[in-house]
């Protein structure tokens, strides 16, 4: 189960960079843009608060498990 939603969210945050360089590349409004660029970093940042969880802080494990 784990393993699927950090699948769902890996998917998720390439979707998000691909819908900002299309926006960017679109000259879309500022504000979308950056309301994309938010959506990015909270989907990142729950990644990596969930491979800390898992793996711990030790640089080695999270680049296994990577």
């Amino acid at each position: 189960m784990q393993e699927r939603l950090f699948t769902l969210l890996r998917q998720e945050r390439k979707r998000l960079e691909q819908a900002i360089a299309k926006a960017e590349a679109e000259k879309a409004h500022p504000s979308d843009v950056k309301r994309l660029k938010v959506l990015h970093r909270i989907v990142n940042e729950q990644i990596h608060s969930w491979m800390r969880e898992l793996y711990g802080d030790d640089p080695q494990q999270l680049m296994r498990a990577a």
